[in-house]
C-alpha cells in the first residue's frame, strides 16, 4: 500500500510540474528562438512532411501523445482552431510522441475515434529537443516567415482563446 502511495505521489508531483496551470506561456528558449526549426517526419499514412513546405502559412505546431491526458483535452481546441482559422491561412499539426511498435496504427485510430482534421505527424527524440520540449503538450505559434510568435509548455486552460487572439494578430 506505501509503494502504491508513493508512485502515486510521484505520478501526481509529475504531472504538476508538466502540466503547468496559468497561461501556461514560457518565454521561449534559446532552441526555440528565432526561426522554427525545420524537419522531416512521416504522417501516419507513411508520407515524409517537412515544416518548410508550409511556408506562407501560420503554423500551430502540438507536441502531444495518445496517453496524455492534457494533450487528449487539448484537441478539440486544435479542432476548432482547424475549422476557424484554415480557410484563412493556417494549419494545426500535430506531433505525436508515442513510441515503440504499432505506434502509427495507435496514433491513427486515435485520429479516427477523435475525428482529428489536421495532420498528425510521428514525432522523434531529435525534433522534440530542437524545440525544447520535455513536457507535453507543448504548442507553438509559428509566423508565415516561419519565425516562432510564441510557446505554451504543459496543459493550458483556454488554450483555443490564447491562440485565437494571437492568430487574429497576425493573419
Amino acid at each position: 500500500m506505501k509503494r502504491l502511495l508513493f508512485i502515486l505521489f510521484l505520478l501526481a508531483a509529475f504531472c504538476l510540474a508538466a502540466c503547468k496551470g496559468g497561461d501556461g506561456r514560457q518565454p521561449s528558449a534559446a532552441k526555440t528562438a528565432g526561426v522554427a526549426p525545420d524537419f522531416v517526419l512521416r504522417d501516419i499514412t507513411g508520407n515524409k512532411v517537412q515544416l518548410s513546405q508550409y511556408r506562407g502559412k501560420i503554423i500551430v505546431l502540438e507536441f502531444w501523445a495518445t496517453w496524455c491526458p492534457p494533450c487528449k483535452a487539448t484537441v478539440p481546441e486544435l479542432i476548432a482552431l482547424q475549422d476557424k482559422y484554415a480557410a484563412k491561412g493556417l494549419v494545426v499539426v500535430g506531433i505525436a510522441l508515442d513510441e515503440g511498435e504499432g505506434s502509427q496504427s495507435k496514433v491513427s485510430a486515435f485520429s479516427k475515434g477523435h475525428k482529428i482534421n489536421y495532420p498528425l505527424l510521428l514525432g522523434d527524440e531529435n525534433v522534440s529537443k530542437s524545440y525544447g520540449v520535455f513536457s507535453i503538450p507543448a504548442t507553438f505559434l509559428i509566423g508565415r516567415d516561419q519565425k516562432i510568435i510564441t510557446a505554451y509548455k504543459g496543459y493550458v486552460d483556454g488554450l483555443e482563446g490564447l491562440l485565437s487572439k494571437e492568430i487574429d494578430k497576425n493573419i
